[in-house]
């Protein structure tokens, strides 16, 4: 018995959408006056409507009788013939016109209102949408960014968000049509509790009728939400990989890719649409036999007369239209209820993943050192949305420790894979270590404002990180104050990268999409010239000139050479001439740090890292320019070699 009120329960939450209005209570950030103004106005509108459809009464019995002030017992003309007596209105045509007319235009008044009203809630409750999730992903911890693509993100912050507003709008919609129809009822009643009920029966009946393709409606909403959001992830990263999809001429299969998908979502729409088509063919003449049926009622059963019969028909045919509506509403629901959820869901496991958090001390100057302590981190497996596994965690660093002194310049090396890059990222906590300390002048690193600490490390990666944008725009990103001409030509110069200046907009020449406009070595000076304007203690190079020529290389290095012993400067390479003359080199090896110690004192043990040197000699037409470099720095090293 038990079992059977709570299955009764169930369904009457979900059929009357209190269901839905409590998930997106929890999914939709929506301010309380925008709720209680939103439901005013409904008010306001119901009563207006229910009021013009009562003084249609009145204006039809005075054109059938021309004496209907006259008749009695009739609550409609007692509050009319109360109200023109007090006003000193003569019951007229003209007059009982006005008065059934004047509720009619306000009502369409406070409609216009409303419309205006509610784009403006669903517009802010979208732009909430999409700020918190831009907040919560740019809070979110790497393993995040691996586990959603970039496209993904994309619908999630620019589509989804959307459809919050609309998912609360279309609830309120549903909720104020509902009222509408229950004060088209409260009229019947009073018109005739016979004819009422045959209408409400006919009512549920067609909810009941149309419940099973709503349903369906909402498999495909889900299944279609899924699926747009993969497609978005896949279409992003081909248009990123746009040169390589030009190099392997695999435009056939890539334009196939997206014919394929175009036409799985056409034959989902046209499902949704022949569902949508069912609702109106089976409801409608559902209503409209319930109409007749009514209306021989009203004549053969009751006995009414023509004007009740006439305004009988209209509320009909009113509540007909607004069955109809709150029928479309349970769809708009139903499939913005898919996007909410994703949206919630994508929100609550970058929020999740956001382990990093802010200490109180603020960070803005290195004045003794950075000290690792037995520091160790492990990849944790990524799982897609779905479930599945995306990626198998593994163990990166291995009881790392060292000490970097204020001012030094130290520098990482080792094959791929050796864990340099996560190094990094454990120093400007974009991740964080599962064990171990990181110190920064003996305080931990977790005690420093993590803002303050990351805008304290100046960061130039294997690739530049450009924008679409002009020189000086990339140049002053994030920077927090408008720097002088004599700071940017600086900082230009101190990076070798004064070319701009040739160019025939100069500063103002726009970069294109990730720099494409300029060469690699061009870009790579740019990004260093930005580390540069920053001004920042602690400088950190992920691979810099990996990918460049030996000239571009040359740049990169006479610039690490002129801050040397003015910042705390952190490399990491693959090529060794560029590190070279570092304080000190650590070489890592699966995780660990095998040898350190300066260029000259590894050359001379001649173990890992002179092999790894060793192997990097390029000589062109007998000049290698890392040859060059090795045969000044050590004579010895080079008869050892």
């Amino acid at each position: 018995m038990r079992q059977m009120i709570k299955k009764a329960k169930d369904f009457v939450l979900e059929f009357t959408k209190i269901n839905a209005v409590r998930r997106l209570a929890k999914n939709v950030d929506v301010k309380r006056i925008e709720v209680v103004n939103l439901i005013a106005l409904g008010v306001i509108f119901t009563f207006l409507d229910g009021l013009g459809l009562t003084l249609l009464l009145p204006v039809l019995q005075f054109i059938q009788s021309k004496s209907g002030y006259k008749i009695s017992g009739n609550f409609i003309w007692t509050a009319i013939a109360k109200f023109m007596k007090v006003f000193h209105i003569q019951v007229n045509l003209v007059n009982l016109l006005i008065m059934a007319f004047a509720p009619i235009l306000l009502r369409q008044i406070v409609y216009f209102i409303n419309a205006w009203y509610s784009a403006r809630v669903s517009g802010r409750i979208a732009i909430r949408a999409r700020m918190k999730a831009l907040n919560t992903f740019y809070d979110a911890d790497p393993d995040f960014y691996d586990r959603y693509g970039v496209g993904e993100r994309v619908n999630v912050v620019m589509n989804l968000s959307s459809a919050s507003g609309s998912a609360f709008i279309s609830v309120v919609t549903f909720f104020m049509t509902a009222l509408l129809v229950m004060v088209y009822v409260a009229i019947l009643l009073k018109m005739s509790v016979l004819v009422t009920l045959c209408t409400l029966a006919a009512g549920a009946l067609v909810m009941i009728v149309t419940r099973v393709n709503i349903k369906r409606i909402g498999a495909f909403s889900k299944y279609v939400v899924r699926r747009t959001q993969e497609m978005y992830a896949k279409v992003v990263e081909r248009m990123n990989l746009i040169r390589l999809v030009k190099m392997r001429d695999q435009k056939v299969p890539e334009k196939k890719f997206i014919e394929d998908f175009s036409y799985e979502m056409f034959h989902v729409g046209v499902k949704m649409a022949v569902r949508s088509a069912l609702i109106e063919i089976t409801s409608q003449p559902l209503m409209m036999l319930a109409a007749f049926a009514t209306l021989f009622i009203c004549v053969a059963v009751v006995g009414m007369g023509l004007p009740q019969i006439v305004l009988i028909v209209y509320i009909l045919t009113q509540i007909n239209a607004k069955i109809s509506a709150i029928n479309s509403n349970r769809q708009a629901i139903t499939t913005n209820m898919a996007s909410v959820k994703l949206l919630h869901e994508t929100i609550g496991v970058a929020a999740k993943s956001n382990t990093i958090h802010s200490g109180s001390i603020p960070f803005t100057q290195l004045d003794q050192g950075i000290e690792l302590s037995h520091v160790e981190f492990s990849y944790p497996d990524i799982y897609r949305p779905d479930g599945s596994l995306l990626s198998a965690g593994s163990d990166v660093l291995k009881d790392i420790s060292f000490t970097i002194p204020a001012g030094s310049f130290a520098a990482f090396v080792g094959r791929s894979g050796a864990g340099k890059s996560t190094l990094v990222e454990l120093l400007a906590r974009m991740r964080e270590a599962d064990s171990g300390e990181i110190l920064y002048d003996n305080h931990s690193i977790k005690e420093y404002q993590l803002g303050q600490l990351r805008r304290s490390i100046g960061y130039l990666t294997q690739q530049a990180m450009l924008f679409n944008d002009t020189v000086y725009n990339n140049l002053i990103y994030g920077l927090g104050f408008e720097p002088t001409e004599e700071q940017v030509r600086s900082a230009l110069d101190g990076a070798y990268a004064s070319f701009v200046y040739d160019l025939p907009q100069g500063l103002n020449t726009n970069l294109g999409d990730s720099g494409v406009r300029f060469s690699g070595g061009e870009r790579q000076r740019i990004g260093l010239a930005r580390v540069l304007l920053e001004d920042t203690p602690i400088l950190v190079l992920d691979e810099p000139t990996s990918a460049l020529d030996s000239e571009s290389e040359g740049y990169i290095q006479q610039a690490l050479e002129k801050l040397h012993g003015k910042k705390t400067i952190i490399v990491i390479a693959h090529r060794l001439a560029t590190v070279m003359k570092a304080d000190q080199l650590y070489v890592m090896k699966d995780g660990e740090i095998v040898e350190r110690g300066t260029h000259v004192e590894l050359i001379e043990r001649d173990d890992i890292y002179a092999k790894l040197f060793s192997s990097q000699l390029l000589v062109l037409d007998g000049v290698g320019v890392e040859a060059d470099a090795f045969n000044e720095a050590s004579p010895t090293a080079q008869k050892n070699s």
